[in-house]
């Protein structure tokens, strides 16, 4: 898990590919033999979500999944919230601020996830480009990506599924 998150905080802080940031936590999440939606991790994958939303403007949206994310977080202990390599007090208040400027329709700013020394140190020993960006990425590719990606296999994956309820049906 400790590589799917220094990879999530490569991505989130480096390219703020957000879409990309929400795929990679929630496989990890989903390969676990447990999990549940109140999980530490998932307050990370919703952030990603509400990130994205934000900086498309869907407020709203944005809203709704840093509520989310605060609301996991909040039910978390210390020890929980510092195995995913963030300092648990400024997250929250990151979080805090991030749902008061959704609800207020400020622009969308760079999010930096308040980490741990030595989860810096592991992101940089596998990126050493590692770095926050300050500006906001403009790439309509990242912005946009639930447009662009490639969605083949999804819908390769419904139509088998669809065909197995139809079979048990009959």
């Amino acid at each position: 898990m400790e590589k799917d998150l220094v990879e999530f905080y490569y991505h989130f802080h480096n390219e703020q590919h957000y879409f990309l940031c929400h795929d990679i936590l929630e496989e990890a999440w989903k390969s676990e033999p447990k999990f549940t939606k109140r999980d530490p991790i998932v307050s990370l994958i919703l952030l990603a979500t509400g990130c994205y939303h934000y900086r498309r403007e869907n407020y709203k949206g944005a809203k709704r999944s840093f509520q989310k994310a605060l609301n996991i977080v909040l039910e978390c202990s210390s020890a929980q919230i510092s195995m995913l390599g963030i300092i648990g007090e400024d997250y929250v208040e990151t979080l805090k601020g991030l749902i008061f400027k959704s609800e207020h329709l400020y622009p969308f700013t760079p999010v930096a996830i308040p980490l741990t020394p030595i989860m810096i140190t592991n992101i940089k020993r596998y990126y050493p480009d590692y770095r926050i960006t300050l500006h906001v990425v403009e790439s309509n590719l990242i912005k946009n990506h639930h447009i662009y990606r490639d969605r083949t296999e999804v819908i390769k994956a419904r139509a088998i599924a669809m065909n197995e309820r139809k079979k048990k049906r009959e």
